[in-house]
């Protein structure tokens, strides 16, 4: 399995305390068949603003203790970037101020949960012309999404990622209604963990109940 949205690297975000927490979340991926975890710290606007350089260096730190331990898993680096229209969150990537993930035109992008976006077909839409691929995180979690808005969002190429914790029912009855009916219609593209140290990955047992491979197994190209 392949998780794309998670919380692994210490010091930069809500994710992680501590490197050794960090190890820890890591260790718990592995013994549920991870083999691939892209980490992909917080940018919000305010609130969580580290420097690439910052990231960069708790990355390494992390890969180099990841190695040492002689843990059996890959590590990719991005960001799940919150959209706001107080940055020009594109220019900022092509920048290099902001990262995609794994270097690709990808980009994981977040909203607000309770103020929807002025337009967000159109959000969506000024990423493609500009060559990136937003996959949209946790759509479930917004309280303004709708059926008919996913269909919309994924109509101008977005991607559509569910965490692993609303598939199972760890959130709300609501939430996970709204992942079911995403997933009958063929609506959800992915489904990541977006762990944090407070927060286990419950990717292993959304794998086990949905059958279904190619949810969790999202290449990076």
């Amino acid at each position: 399995m392949i998780d794309i949205h998670t919380h692994v690297i210490p010091f930069v975000d809500d994710g992680s305390p501590s490197l050794e927490a960090s190890l820890e979340m890591i260790k718990h991926e592995l013994s549920v068949g991870v083999t691939e975890i892209v980490c992909t710290p917080h940018h919000i606007f305010g609130r969580y603003t580290k420097s690439i350089e910052e990231i960069k260096y708790n990355f390494d730190l992390l890969v180099k203790a990841v190695a040492q331990e002689k843990l059996p898993i890959k590590l990719y680096l991005g960001q799940e970037i919150c959209y706001t229209h107080r940055e020009d969150i594109i220019a900022m990537l092509e920048n290099k101020q902001l990262l995609t993930l794994n270097n690709t035109k990808k980009v994981l992008l977040e909203f607000s949960f309770k103020r929807e976006p002025e337009d967000v077909q159109e959000i969506i839409y000024n990423f493609r012309v500009k060559g990136y691929q937003v996959i949209v995180a946790h759509v479930e979690r917004y309280e303004w999404m709708t059926f008919a808005k996913v269909i919309a969002m994924r109509a101008e190429g977005a991607l559509i990622q569910s965490n692993s914790g609303a598939l199972i029912g760890q959130t709300t009855w609501k939430e996970k209604r709204f992942v079911k009916k995403l997933l009958k219609h063929g609506l959800i593209d992915i489904i990541a963990s977006d762990t944090h140290s407070f927060r286990p990955s419950t990717l292993g047992k959304a794998y086990k109940k949905l059958k279904n491979p190619d949810l969790f197994n999202f290449k990076l190209d």
